[in-house]
């Protein structure tokens, strides 16, 4: 956060700058920010942390290069280093060795964080992730559109 925000709210500084960048339906777009930041406050834990949380969960042996925590995200390695340090902290995650190279660390998720992201989840979907009265098939129509387009940049094959 910079000066120009005064009022320290994120939710309000992505909602205004992704208004001045004319990108579409900024309101709707910081109530999702917002309800998903609401849902985890009580967690001690922000979206980057749950995101890299979910992502060690859904990852074979729970456990991911955080080279790949860094490339999936689509952050620079450093942030994904200071969301482990801080996961590390919590006990919710640990690094360890990679097993053939000793030149990687993994993150790997604890048991305790593996039953912090159930219960983030489960309050996260009792709120719709933040997309309520959407229904599933417009659900299903936003991710096949979805597939297209990332198709088309070349994001899946």
């Amino acid at each position: 956060m910079t000066e120009d925000d005064a009022d320290g709210d994120a939710v309000e500084w992505v909602r205004r700058h992704w208004a001045a960048e004319g990108l579409p339906d900024a309101d709707r777009f910081a109530t999702v920010l917002a309800v998903l930041d609401r849902t985890l406050r009580p967690f001690e834990i922000n979206r980057s942390m749950y995101l890299v949380l979910a992502t060690l969960f859904l990852s074979p042996d729970g456990a991911r290069k955080l080279s790949y925590l860094s490339r999936y995200h689509m952050v620079h390695q450093t942030t994904i280093t200071l969301i482990v340090d801080q996961l590390e902290k919590r006990g919710l995650a640990r690094r360890r060795p990679h097993p053939t190279d000793r030149r990687v660390s993994l993150a790997a998720l604890t048991p305790a964080g593996r039953a912090l992201t159930r219960d983030a989840t489960a309050a996260l979907a009792e709120r719709s992730f933040g997309l309520p009265g959407v229904g599933v098939r417009s659900l299903g129509q936003l991710r096949a559109a979805m597939g297209e387009v990332r198709a088309a940049i070349g994001d899946v094959g």
